[in-house]
């Protein structure tokens, strides 16, 4: 549904001048879904979900320079354990709702500034 409504607003130049900022704020809103949908694959601990943590974990471990200790950090230590099931529990149910909420505040505020643009 947000693909849809995000290929809806390319198609219709919704994120030209002088609705940019609220192009912006809706490709966050994008990341955020994407974020929930990862931590909340992992919430279950099976094995397809312990797997899918550790491919998932992995992946900032390519960021140069600071990728061994970001993985350090999402996971809470060398390996992942419970500890990482508390910090993917943590964001899935308080950081990321939070900040969800406030980015849908933020857009509906600039819709109701800036007005909807008109279909072509």
């Amino acid at each position: 549904l947000v693909m849809f409504h995000m290929l809806r607003v390319l198609y219709h130049g919704a994120y030209k001048k002088p609705r940019e900022l609220q192009w912006v704020s809706g490709a966050f809103l994008l990341l955020i879904t994407m974020a929930m949908s990862f931590t909340g694959y992992l919430l279950p601990w099976t094995q397809l979900s312990y797997w899918g943590a550790t491919i998932g974990t992995e992946m900032p471990g390519a960021t140069p320079i600071v990728g061994e200790w970001l993985v350090h950090l999402i996971r809470g230590g060398a390996q992942i354990t419970g500890i990482t099931l508390t910090r993917f529990y943590a964001v899935h149910v308080v950081v990321l709702p939070l900040t969800l909420v406030g980015f849908l505040g933020l857009h509906f505020i600039m819709i109701r500034m800036v007005g909807i643009s008109r279909p072509l």
